[in-house]
């Protein structure tokens, strides 16, 4: 079972809310999981870092929330390439604005250029077609977690 660092950006509580479903769902498929609501770049960092699932909703017109946006800038000005970590990505954000879940793909392009391998396919969460974003997340978790 793998040791998995869940790191959350959200503003309303929404990601956050998805994030401990998807670490609660992670521990009984017996993984290690921890849940960060204030990431920092020496989590990222830490030795036993193995997986790690980025749950960030997007505020504004596509940005990050603070908590996030402070970690992004972190690993953009400081991180170094992280080869051997594996990553998933939930974005929650809503079509109704021009740049749609905007921080979560500026995040994920960043990961991409730190070299963290992606497992599966980044999911994005869209508040125009989803009511309950949690059964959204938890249904992409089962596969994402059968790819780990």
């Amino acid at each position: 079972m793998a040791n998995i660092k869940v790191l959350v950006g959200t503003v309303y509580g929404n990601a956050e809310e998805v994030a401990r479903s998807c670490a609660d769902q992670l521990k009984q498929a017996g993984h290690h999981v921890s849940v960060f609501t204030r990431p920092e770049l020496e989590t990222v960092l830490a030795e036993d870092t193995e997986v790690i699932l980025f749950c960030s909703s997007t505020t504004g017109q596509g940005e990050l929330p603070d908590e996030m946006l402070h970690l992004y800038v972190q690993m953009r000005d400081g991180c170094p390439p992280l080869p051997h970590i594996r990553y998933g990505l939930i974005g929650l954000g809503d079509s109704g604005y021009e740049e749609f879940a905007g921080g979560p793909k500026m995040l994920n392009e960043l990961l991409f250029d730190l070299q963290l391998k992606c497992v599966g396919i980044p999911l994005y969460i869209d508040a125009c077609e989803t009511m309950d974003p949690v059964t959204e997340a938890l249904k992409w978790l089962e596969q994402w977690q059968a790819q780990l």
